[in-house]
């Protein structure tokens, strides 16, 4: 069955903006991606959910990679029966072509709009985009705090993981549910499914039940576990011939995954801590307290402490990203106001009609 999935490609995180938009496309393969160039408000979304919509109703399977500083908004939909991706190349998610032409177009929503009455209103938009830029700064530096926080709890607790227990699990958990397909290794996929975004913490649940009806939680209060222990399931999984979607937290998106995604099998893993509630039912839970050494309960009132601290500096940086995702509404509002439409819709259905047939 042909399913429309989400992710996130990109995260607001401790170490800024970090982005996965590498995953999209492979250059050195016969691919194509569309790489759309333009302001905001100049219609980057609106081209690719064209695109999506009629690959949809070709029968193709579509992802979406949703923009974290706007969960309602696209960044780039990828259709992998048809080897084509469409995205938005603009900062902090620069895209530049490596073959131009050969494999990347470039997409220029700029042919539409006023250019005349945007120079005349250049001094707003420059007010406007530096401000914005500040409240983004701020919000990356409550985060950074709020990330040294959650790496501290994480240190606490290091010494009190027992890592031959959970490769050991692995081992077995994959024995018994993931047999061999393939001795050629899978694909590793890289995504986000959860941002911390102007809209608070957003997690994609609807993209782990579409791809899984075997959805397994790992329980952790303080994630000292979880993320190794499903981590090392995907690697083996991986080994074993399956593409798997490694999902990666925000607050650790340089470590090891929070989430595994094997479509193949029907089978997720979901790790979930007590500050990071998760709607989804579980068929089963692991609880990461079997992994752990005992003595944990000594440091218990330093993690409760230095949690608080952490949810109170990301509770605002979330409020950063709101008043700059008000302050870009503002951005988009000029730019709208200066866009030829009609010319950007006729556009839209010609990309959709010859890139996806």
């Amino acid at each position: 069955m042909k399913v429309t999935t989400g992710s996130f490609l990109g995260a607001n995180t401790p170490q800024g903006f970090v982005s996965f938009f590498d995953e999209l496309y492979n250059p050195y393969e016969k691919s194509r991606a569309l790489i759309i160039k333009g302001g905001p408000g100049t219609g980057k979304s609106t081209l690719m959910k064209e695109v999506q919509k009629k690959a949809v109703e070709k029968g193709c399977s579509v992802e979406c990679a949703f923009c974290a500083s706007d969960p309602k908004s696209l960044d780039g939909v990828i259709i992998p029966e048809l080897s084509l991706c469409m995205a938005d190349g603009t900062s902090p998610h620069v895209i530049e072509p490596k073959f131009p032409g050969a494999c990347e177009i470039i997409i220029n929503t700029g042919e539409f709009w006023d250019s005349k009455e945007l120079f005349e209103r250049g001094d707003e938009i420059r007010a406007l985009t530096l401000e914005n830029s500040l409240h983004h700064r701020r919000s990356s530096a409550y985060l950074s705090a709020s990330g040294k926080l959650f790496s501290e709890n994480r240190r606490l607790l290091s010494e009190y993981v027992n890592t031959d227990k959970i490769y050991s699990y692995a081992v077995r958990f994959v024995n018994r549910e993931l047999p061999k397909i393939s001795d050629a290794p899978g694909k590793k996929k890289r995504r986000f499914l959860s941002a911390i975004s102007p809209d608070g913490k957003v997690f994609l649940s609807d993209t782990v039940k579409k791809q899984a009806y075997r959805i397994i939680g790992v329980e952790d209060e303080f994630g000292a576990a979880a993320s190794l222990l499903v981590d090392r399931i995907g690697e083996l999984a991986v080994k074993r011939g399956y593409d798997v979607f490694f999902c990666y937290c925000p607050m650790t998106p340089k470590g090891e995954a929070e989430h595994i995604i094997i479509p193949k099998a029907g089978i997720a893993l979901i790790s979930e801590r007590k500050n990071h509630r998760i709607n989804l039912s579980y068929d089963r839970v692991i609880h990461s307290k079997r992994f752990l050494y005992e003595g944990t309960e000594a440091h218990r009132k330093q993690l409760l402490f230095n949690r608080k601290l952490q949810n109170l500096l990301t509770d605002e940086s979330i409020n950063c990203l709101r008043k700059a995702k008000a302050v870009h509404d503002r951005l988009e509002k000029i730019y709208i106001e200066n866009m030829n439409f009609k010319g950007l819709s006729q556009l839209a259905q010609k990309i959709a009609d010859d890139f996806v047939r």
